[in-house]
């Protein structure tokens, strides 16, 4: 095994730049950093921002008189969001699942909770009518046609006539969420998370790391002074020879 003497920091640097999405299409340039977030003087097209540190290394021979080392590196990641500053996200076909006709199976969920909903389909069949719910309780027996979901949880709810003639067909939806403060660094914390957790085997970029695990996800209160929202994520992993290659 082989690898690039490369710094892991920067390698999760490249890693995330890969595979995350930013949201700000009024800028350009790059917002995931190899540092903590720079925060004051920069304006609303700054953010949100991302910044990764390493916090800790350590080591153990790989075999009695060896000289090369299985590491483990723990990283700290930062995502920094400014307050009022509101972001629209669209989420086009996402998948929401397989319909059934099985007991209790009729409920899909979205990943997040739409703001607005362009279409549901069902096998790229669109349904007649989108309805929103305030929440689950408010579901009522909608017709052929219509499928509702809950602003409170994501959930749908389709007709027992749809549910029964689209049995086994694949439910997908676009529609659009806005993402501020709270929920604009957590959305980040979620697709870091997935991110890390789908491809670390097979994202190149990636570059040697190995065996992620995620020990802390976790939100600090608004910083009423700077007018931020931070979440903060601890990932650990395993490599080879860390910064030097094999």
């Amino acid at each position: 095994m082989t690898k690039a003497k490369i710094e892991p920091v920067r390698t999760m640097v490249n890693f995330l730049r890969n595979r995350l999405s930013d949201v700000n299409s009024s800028r350009s340039g790059q917002w995931i950093l190899p540092e903590f977030p720079r925060i004051t003087g920069l304006g609303d097209a700054h953010f949100p921002r991302i910044g990764i540190i390493t916090l800790s290394e350590s080591s153990k021979a790989m075999s009695m008189f060896e000289n090369n080392r299985y590491e483990t590196i723990t990283f700290q990641i930062d995502v920094i969001a400014k307050k009022d500053q509101v972001h629209t996200l669209t989420v086009t076909d996402e998948a929401l699942g397989t319909i059934s006709s099985g007991v209790n199976s009729n409920r899909l969920v979205y990943n997040y909770i739409p703001y607005s909903v362009t279409n549901i389909k069902h096998n790229t069949t669109a349904y007649g009518t989108v309805t929103q719910r305030a929440t689950d309780s408010a579901f009522t027996t909608p017709s052929a046609g219509t499928v509702e979901y809950s602003y409170s949880t994501g959930n749908l709810n389709f007709s027992s006539t749809d549910v029964t003639g689209h049995d086994g067909q694949s439910i997908t939806s676009t529609y659009a969420v806005k993402l501020e403060g709270q929920s604009l660094v957590n959305y980040y914390a979620r697709e870091i998370d997935k991110a890390i957790q789908n491809y670390w085997r097979t994202d190149v970029t990636i570059n040697g790391l190995f065996y992620p695990v995620k020990i802390n996800n976790s939100h600090f209160p608004l910083d009423e002074v700077l007018g931020i929202y931070r979440q903060v994520l601890e990932f650990q992993f395993n490599a080879f020879n860390l910064g030097e290659g094999l």
